[in-house]
C-alpha cells in the first residue's frame, strides 16, 4: 500500500521542495551519477531534459515519502554505538537519519 495515500500532502510544499532541491548541486551530481549508471550498463544515455525529468520524478517520490514521515512520524531504527556515546536512528520507511550524541 503507498503510504502516502493515508495522509494529505501539502501539494505546494511538495513542489516548493522539489525546486529547491533540484537547484543543488547535489542534484546535478544525481543526474551525473544516472547518466554514469546508463553508461555503465551499455545503454545509450538519454537527454539532459529526459534524464532530469526522471530523476526530478525521484526526487518527489523521495520527499513525499519524507513528508509522509513529517506527519505521521518515523519509524526508527536505533544503531547504538556505547564506546563513543553515539547513536543513529534511521527511518524504516523513508531512509531519514539522525545522529545523537549522548
Amino acid at each position: 500500500m503507498d503510504i502516502s495515500t493515508e495522509i494529505q500532502i501539502d501539494r505546494a510544499e511538495l513542489e516548493r521542495r522539489v525546486v529547491d532541491y533540484t537547484g543543488t548541486a547535489a542534484f546535478q551530481e544525481w543526474l551525473a551519477d544516472a547518466a554514469d549508471a546508463y553508461r555503465a550498463m551499455g545503454l545509450p544515455v538519454p537527454s539532459y531534459e529526459v534524464l532530469r525529468a526522471e530523476e526530478t520524478d525521484e526526487v518527489r517520490r523521495c520527499i513525499e515519502n519524507l513528508m509522509v514521515c513529517e506527519a505521521k512520524g518515523h519509524l526508527w531504527t536505533e544503531r547504538a554505538d556505547p564506546e563513543n556515546g553515539t547513536s543513529t536512528l534511521s527511518c524504516r520507511r523513508c531512509g531519514a537519519e539522525e545522529h545523537l550524541r549522548w
